[in-house]
């Protein structure tokens, strides 16, 4: 038994919860990574996994040994990585995911010089709004803006931005301006929606009193700048960062509403697997996005 390979796929299933997903991951059959579970577990002489139809998961000594063997395995890969080129430019595949409109925005103007400094990295870069899990699909690094549910990652700041009300000088012509969050429900709202979760706008009043309102759509899309155009066009009131909508406001072909509520903050992070040492790729992206000054998107 490769005893190192085994403690290295038994790691990845663990983190993936699946033997499918792991043999994509290391390009082995399902089999093999039946076997060489089976193997370990043979040689330590106790069951490492529970295994059903339905799901894969630690036993009590199979996490103390994850949590043990996972470091170790970081630090041999790091100490690959810092032989492997002498010349200290990078290598091997980073895979990031940036959010659609910001990413546009900020990543692609600026990413052919990321890639001329490091000429022997791989990237790819996925432009989604999808959440994606960083563990079980193999990203190396996700940019993300607004709240953070997963506890399990490393969440660095990167930025700050507001959220605003806003329409067209021709919707509230006809339709009247909203004075309350709760006159939004007579209002024509186009929503963001990014996941399958309903969808709530938070107000807060000068007295700090928070407001949250369920809201409903006929136009709904996971896309900010799609946003943007439906509310130039007439069609509604939309809740977009500043950064989608700085433009349209310098011309006037959208106006802030309920602007005697206090704009809501949201930040940008990198997010990216909790390890003790952070890979060279991962760390001269983050210093990449730094360099950008990002500071507040505006």
């Amino acid at each position: 038994m490769d005893k190192l390979n085994a403690i290295s796929v038994f790691c990845k299933v663990i983190e993936t919860q699946s033997f499918t997903q792991t043999a994509q991951l290391e390009n082995i059959s399902v089999a093999m990574v039946s076997k060489l579970v089976a193997q370990l577990e043979e040689h330590l002489q106790t069951r490492l996994l529970h295994r059903t139809t339905r799901k894969i998961s630690p036993t009590e000594a199979g996490l103390v040994y994850y949590q043990h063997c996972q470091p170790i395995l970081t630090e041999l890969n790091e100490a690959d990585a810092s032989i492997s080129d002498l010349s200290s430019s990078l290598q091997g595949n980073l895979l990031v995911s940036v959010p659609m409109d910001f990413g546009l925005r900020f990543i692609a103007p600026n990413l052919a010089e990321f890639a001329k400094i490091n000429p022997n990295l791989h990237i790819e870069i996925d432009f989604s709004d999808r959440r994606v899990d960083l563990m079980s699909e193999g990203y190396d690094l996700a940019l993300r803006i607004g709240n953070l549910q997963d506890s399990s990652l490393v969440a660095k700041k990167l930025a700050t931005t507001t959220m605003h009300f806003v329409a067209s000088p021709d919707y509230l012509a006809k339709q009247g301006s909203p004075q309350t969050p709760t006159e939004l429900q007579s209002h024509d709202c186009l929503l963001y929606k990014a996941t399958g979760s309903q969808i709530y706008w938070e107000f807060t009043d000068d007295d700090g009193k928070v407001e949250r309102i369920k809201m409903q759509s006929k136009l709904v899309s996971n896309n900010g700048l799609t946003l943007v155009e439906m509310a130039k066009a007439g069609l509604g009131i939309i809740n977009q960062p500043y950064f989608l909508i700085e433009k349209e406001l310098a011309t006037g072909e959208l106006v802030e509403v309920l602007t005697h509520y206090k704009r809501q903050t949201v930040d940008l992070h990198a997010i990216y697997p909790h390890r003790r040492y952070l890979s060279a790729k991962v760390k001269a992206f983050i210093n990449f996005l730094q360099g950008l000054n990002l500071g507040k998107l505006r």
